[in-house]
């Protein structure tokens, strides 16, 4: 896989800046501070990290923006082009490819097909590998549990995990049958307890024989107890039967003689109810129309000859009202001329006050000066009383004039309504509303009583009273000759006395199932018994083949104790001649990156497996050194090497692109020059991004990105 293009959106100090990437090294170059830590960053987070919102993210936001930015991100794998957009604002992720015929949206499925791409099993798989930060190279040790894992899993074959559980299995079996034979009982002791269980067994067959005996008895006791109960039930079920059917009987008589009742009570107030229509026929629909505009027009005149009334009383307030405030204005307008004078005299006293204060200073200034301030406000006084008096005598005025227009519309209206009762009384032909109220009144007590009696027939038999209780006679009559010929068919005995018949046989009922349920009890029980002496009773034959196989058991658990040693030795020995392969071959990887880095000084290293932890032989000293006690920049080149032959070992054909932030700060200039020569190497099997502040690999690079500066937020 590798990446074609990068465009960052609002990604720290990077508001739109997009770069293409070539497919073998690309150096992105620039000084402190210009943003390459910020690039690698936003890869890793554009590949592999879940789309989330909070503090994690909001780091990630442009200065001075306040929405966050997102990550573009152009992907070639196999000639075929796909577009990775991450969202940080919307939370959101998508992979599509270039035809738009993939599209992925879910974060899962998008990281587990990134890996799948690469060739590794985890975003900190391809940390510790392919993604170096700065002074970040030895990386690869602090990994190394989730490192060696994975490589002992591709490496050694797709078994290695179910060989190892294998084993450990085979060690549990092999726990279990030691165990089991430190807790085990000898033969001779076995065989002396199955022999104690067949006595018992002998003592238990004598017992059961004796139950089975009592069981007999029981049974042939519940056989007769069971036909007793099934005769006595039937006599109780007979007498009831006629009692039931003699009430029935009786009821039906009660019922037909009280229909009748109300046959006749129907047929009463049929004739009632064709009188008092008769008498309704007198009134026409239209007549009642008439009367209800009469009562109507009625009440419209009572209630204007109420409101009328009322008007009248409150017009007679309020033209007293109106009395009294043309009183008060009279007095005030008499008044008006000493407002005036208090006020001009309290003016000359202010004036001469002041005059006072102003040349002498003396208290009699202040004095004068206050009393005529004084005499002032009492004058102002007066002359306000007197507009106060005015406006409000205007005011009662208006309302006194609107009062008397809205009499004057009441009177009118109500000679209108007078004029339309007396028109309506003329429709209906009445002399006067006394005669139409009483013709009305006997009207609705008719139509009343004609209401009661309609909801009587109803109580009666519904709608049609008469011809359902007709129905309902005749059905009486054929229920009550079924019910009596049912009665003809049952025994005299049963007819007679049915409710002390019933009596007597269910008492004899209650008695006999007592006892019954006390023998089927006891049954019961003599079953269980005999059953489990009977499933014991299959112990002997058991016990005489467990004698007869305990030697047989013996003799294969030693020999399966013997196949369990021999599979472990066999499992162990695939282990080991399936893991040494795949060591070697990261060591032989590892040991020519090494010796091309290092111009032939140092050509051979050692993995360990499980740790990763390298080691370099070194001719000089004639022995295996650790990382830690060479050079740093010689356990850098160590350290670089090692994740190259990783990278060439665990993906198996898949190669993923190499991020590389300056790590070759701790070099010369013959080491890096060396280092040049592997990096051109690497960079023909894979994409390789270099990011770093100087011009030295620029020769080597396809393509170089310059960063002058952090680019304009």
């Amino acid at each position: 896989m590798t990446i074609t293009q990068i465009r960052l959106r609002r990604f720290k100090k990077f508001a739109d800046w997009s770069t293409a990437l070539a497919p073998g090294l690309t150096v992105i170059r620039g000084p402190n501070e210009a943003g390459k830590t910020t690039l690698m960053e936003a890869v890793f987070e554009g590949l592999f990290r879940e789309p989330a919102r909070g503090e994690a993210v909001a780091r990630l936001r442009s200065w001075g923006e306040q929405r966050l930015g997102e990550i573009t991100i152009d992907l070639n794998f196999k000639g075929s082009r796909y577009l990775l957009r991450k969202d940080l604002e919307a939370g959101t992720i998508l992979l599509q490819s270039e035809d738009g015929r993939e599209r992925v949206e879910n974060a899962r499925d998008v990281q587990r097909r990134l890996l799948e791409w690469i060739g590794l099993a985890s975003e900190a798989a391809y940390r510790s590998t392919a993604f170096v930060a700065q002074a970040d190279i030895a990386r690869v040790t602090e990994d190394r549990r989730l490192l060696s894992t994975h490589l002992s899993r591709i490496l050694s074959g797709a078994g290695v995990e179910t060989v190892q559980q294998a084993l450990q299995w085979l060690a549990d079996q092999r726990t279990r049958l030691g165990a089991s034979a430190a807790s085990g009982k000898t033969p001779q002791e076995r065989l002396a307890e199955m022999r104690a269980q067949q006595q018992a067994l002998r003592q238990r067959e004598e017992r059961a024989q004796r139950h089975r005996m009592e069981l007999r008895e029981v049974i042939r006791r519940l056989e007769e107890v069971e036909a007793e109960v099934n005769e006595k039930s039937e006599l109780v079920r007979v007498a009831r039967w006629a009692g039931d059917l003699q009430r029935r009987e009786q009821a039906l008589v009660e019922e037909e003689i009280s229909t009748r009742d109300h046959m006749s009570r129907a047929e009463g107030f049929l004739s009632r109810l064709a009188r008092l229509d008769a008498d309704l026929a007198e009134f026409s629909s239209q007549q009642e129309a008439l009367i209800a505009e009469l009562f109507h027009a009625r009440r419209q005149y009572l209630q204007l000859e109420s409101n009328l009334a009322a008007a009248t009383q409150q017009a007679e307030r309020e033209e007293r009202t109106l009395e009294h405030l043309a009183t008060l204005h009279h007095n005030a307008q008499r008044t008006g001329n000493m407002g005036w004078t208090l006020a001009g005299s309290g003016a000359i006293g202010v004036v001469g006050g002041g005059l006072i204060v102003a040349t002498l200073f003396h208290w009699s200034g202040w004095a004068l000066l206050g009393l005529g301030a004084l005499v002032t406000i009492i004058g102002m006084r007066y002359r306000g009383r007197i507009t106060e008096a005015g406006a409000d005598y205007r005011t009662q005025e208006q309302r006194v004039l609107d009062l008397r227009r809205r009499i004057d519309v009441m009177q009118r209206q109500l000679a209108e309504a007078q004029e339309m009762v007396s028109s309506k009384l003329r429709s209906v032909g009445s002399p006067s509303l006394e005669e139409v109220e009483r013709r009305f009144s006997t009207y609705m007590d008719l139509l009343r009583e004609r209401e009661e009696v309609r909801a009587s027939l109803r109580q009666i038999r519904g709608a049609d009273p008469k011809a359902a209780l007709e129905n309902r006679l005749r059905e009486i009559a054929d229920e009550l000759a079924s019910v009596r010929s049912t009665l003809e068919t049952l025994p005299k005995g049963a007819r007679k006395a049915p409710t002390a018949g019933a009596e007597s046989a269910e008492s004899q009922t209650k008695q006999l199932t007592a006892e019954l349920h006390e023998l089927r009890e006891k049954r019961s029980r003599l079953e269980g018994v005999l059953d489990e002496l009977r499933e014991r009773g299959d112990e002997a034959p058991r016990l005489e083949e467990e004698i007869a196989g305990l030697q047989t058991r013996m003799a294969r658990d030693r020999q399966y104790s013997e196949i369990v040693d021999l599979t472990s030795r066999m499992l162990e020995e695939a282990r080991t001649l399936s893991v040494y392969p795949a060591r070697e071959l990261l060591e032989r990887r590892a040991a020519e990156y090494l010796s091309m880095a290092t111009d032939g000084t140092y050509n051979r290293v050692a993995v360990d497996e499980r740790t990763l932890r390298p080691q370099v032989w070194v001719p000089s000293a004639g022995t295996w050194k650790d990382a830690s006690d060479l050079s740093q920049a010689t356990s850098d080149q160590l350290y670089f090497c090692l994740r190259l032959a990783l990278l060439d070992v665990i993906p198996g054909d898949r190669r993923p692109p190499l991020f590389l932030d300056e790590p070759f700060a701790h070099l010369d200039e013959g080491r890096r020059k060396a280092m040049l020569g592997l990096l051109t190497t690497a960079a023909r099997d894979r994409q390789v991004v270099l990011f770093t502040c100087w011009p030295h690999y620029d020769e080597i690079a396809e393509k170089v990105v310059v960063l002058d500066g952090a680019p304009a937020a």
